[in-house]
């Protein structure tokens, strides 16, 4: 009788310990609160990263999950569609009724590759509160000369140089580019790290770095270049006739890689071929036309 007792105690234990790792989705959408966060296959960061959400963008809210260390986890969808699970502490969630960060009003859209975030309008009396990432889109309170406050997602109040962005009247949509500008925006990246699942300046992956240089120029586009090749609307183009701005996409069996053409023979890209990092590479190098699917462009 006594052995029963105790293998129902442990029983009753273990099936607590399980209904624990279910959180309750309370709300149904949330904002970034951290400059770059990881989006990963699961609830477990020493997971694969997936891609990354950037300080200030509105999320879905899928599912959510306790681990045994306690910590919520958050299946996550970003505004391209794509899902991943994010740490509760990188998530300050909307309440009812409450309006997405950013979608209305004064805003200030960061154009600087990284925006130092300070308590006061000073650079040299504290270390910064945090960064922004270029793209991110942060609420402007009010500004006047170099500086301007601006509420951040978590709702603290904080100072931002001017020089770091442009002010906007949210919502709105960027102005396209012409390829030439396009150009000049992707060089900017030049250096930069690669980083699977990367969407920043700390480090970013093909599919990452070309989505970024679109929707910075007024085209949004999806996020893996498999998808990117096939669903995000793009024209095809025939071999031979790339051009300044398109898309040209690399795989032995499937679509793997991405670049963005600068001229009629260069392309730029963030690859591990020969240097980790955002490079130039010729498209009729015998490597990358070996392995070469196919170019993609925009509409007009």
């Amino acid at each position: 009788m006594r052995k029963f007792i105790i293998i129902a105690a442990l029983l009753m234990m273990t099936i607590s310990i399980n209904s624990c790792q279910k959180a309750e989705v309370t709300a149904v959408a949330g904002v970034i609160i951290t400059p770059v966060e990881n989006m990963y296959s699961r609830a477990d960061d020493q997971a694969d990263v997936v891609s990354q959400a950037l300080l200030g963008t509105t999320v879905k809210i899928l599912k959510s999950e306790k681990t045994t260390g306690r910590q919520v986890w958050y299946q996550v969808e970003t505004p391209d569609t794509y899902q991943g699970w994010v740490s509760g502490r990188a998530l300050r969630l909307y309440a009812p009724d409450e309006k997405p960060y950013a979608a209305e009003g004064q805003v200030m859209e960061i154009t600087s590759l990284m925006a130092y975030i300070y308590a006061e309008p000073d650079v040299t009396k504290q270390k910064p509160l945090l960064f922004a990432p270029i793209s991110s889109v942060l609420v402007l309170d009010k500004y006047e000369g170099r500086w301007g406050q601006v509420i951040l997602p978590d709702n603290r109040r904080a100072h931002i140089q001017m020089g770091d962005g442009q002010v906007r009247q949210a919502p709105f949509q960027r102005p396209r580019l012409s390829p030439e500008q396009m150009v000049e925006l992707a060089r900017r990246f030049l250096g930069l790290p690669y980083f699977w699942g990367g969407t920043s300046p700390l480090g970013l992956d093909c599919s990452g770095y070309v989505q970024l240089i679109y929707r910075l120029s007024g085209v949004e586009i999806l996020r893996d270049a498999d998808i990117q090749f096939t669903s995000s609307g793009l024209l095809e183009v025939p071999k031979g006739q790339e051009r300044t701005g398109d898309l040209v996409f690399f795989g032995r069996k499937s679509i793997s890689h991405v670049g963005m053409m600068i001229n009629e023979r260069e392309f730029i890209h963030a690859t591990t071929n020969q240097r980790p990092l955002v490079q130039v590479s010729n498209l009729y190098d015998e490597y990358w036309q070996s392995i070469y699917q196919g170019c993609r462009r925009p509409k007009d």
